[in-house]
């Protein structure tokens, strides 16, 4: 993200925080329908991959048995957003590492795919933050959209100060929602970061920033959480107010496709008895997670359906991100086929 994309971030979380008045959408008198569209725990995987994560020879991209890669992922993208008035892209961490893609390229490349796909936003995982906080920050300065964690400190940290927000309030269609982003809490043993990285508890951190949005005026918040799954699940029963958690960690796959280990979204119940959603998408880019909320006038989920959409052969590349990730693997030669794990 450049720099006046991060002061324009600033701004407007700023203004929010002290001039909410100015911010409070009316209120909301209809039903309202969105699509998230999500994806995490990529580990750079920029081409198709094996079931088992392995990235596919050549030879093997002709077969059956080959998913995912960011040319398929762009083609779904284009086809979900021509089907819904209002669709929502989000990563929810685990993009750096992982391949010879990242080896050879870094960051650079992904964070120009992903801008060209027009992510809304993203999560900070385990692997942003292992790289290195000077990797992250240039990562986030190229980025065209914001990296949200709520309980991450990076205030002392001379590449990350002031680059990753607690949450984001925006409108689409004329509705006002929320997004927050929620780190997972072991990130500093898992990951290692710099010293000047901090991990709060989500205790400390969730409801202030959760309150802030309510006083801008939002009744939907949508959080995109590298917590993990079982945690994700236990955030959704105990802190009131979120709707939707888009979330990764372990590359837990919901939904009905092989190896899912339960029903897609998973379906909480929340500290007041209201149905969060928890979708969880698997990892390395081999589905697109696909869901579709119908929020009531209350901004609560009222209906919902979707499920994680397999890039198999059948989904369509998209030729232009095809062509630039075939230029960027072309000198990789066998090395493509490095194996990394989602961590």
């Amino acid at each position: 993200m450049t720099g006046s994309h991060q002061r324009g971030f600033r701004a407007a979380l700023l203004s929010g925080l002290t001039c909410a008045a100015a911010l409070i959408a009316s209120p909301a008198s209809a039903d309202f329908t969105m699509t998230i569209l999500h994806t995490g725990d990529n580990a750079s995987r920029l081409e198709p991959v094996a079931a088992d994560g392995r990235p596919c020879t050549i030879e093997e991209r002709a077969g059956e048995g080959c998913f995912g890669g960011l040319a398929r992922l762009a083609g779904q993208i284009a086809t979900e957003r021509a089907k819904s008035a209002t669709t929502l892209l989000l990563h929810a961490g685990g993009q750096f590492g992982g391949s010879a893609f990242w080896t050879q390229h870094r960051q650079q490349p992904l964070v120009e795919l992903m801008n060209q796909l027009r992510f809304d936003a993203m999560g900070v995982g385990y692997a942003e933050l292992r790289e290195g906080s000077e990797t992250l920050g240039t990562f986030i300065r190229s980025a065209r959209f914001p990296l949200l964690g709520a309980n991450v400190n990076t205030d002392k940290d001379p590449y990350l100060k002031d680059m990753i927000f607690p949450m984001l309030v925006t409108d689409r269609s004329g509705y006002r929602f929320g997004m927050l982003g929620i780190a997972a809490e072991d990130t500093i043993s898992k990951a290692n970061p710099a010293p000047t990285v901090r991990i709060n508890t989500l205790s400390e951190k969730l409801p202030f920033w959760i309150k802030q949005m309510g006083f801008m005026g939002v009744k939907t918040i949508i959080a995109v959480s590298y917590a993990g799954f079982e945690r994700d699940k236990e955030i959704a029963r105990t802190v009131p107010g979120i709707d939707v958690i888009i979330g990764a960690n372990g590359g837990t796959l919901l939904g009905k496709g092989k190896g899912a280990t339960g029903a897609y979204p998973a379906v909480v119940n929340g500290p007041g008895g209201q149905k969060v959603l928890v979708a969880h998408a698997g990892g390395f880019g081999q589905y697109l997670g696909k869901l579709t909320v119908t929020f009531d006038n209350a901004g609560k989920p009222k209906v919902w359906s979707g499920e994680p959409v397999l890039l198999d052969r059948t989904v369509p590349e998209d030729p232009e991100v095809r062509a630039i990730v075939d230029n960027l693997a072309a000198p990789l030669g066998a090395r493509r086929t490095e194996v990394g794990e989602v961590k």
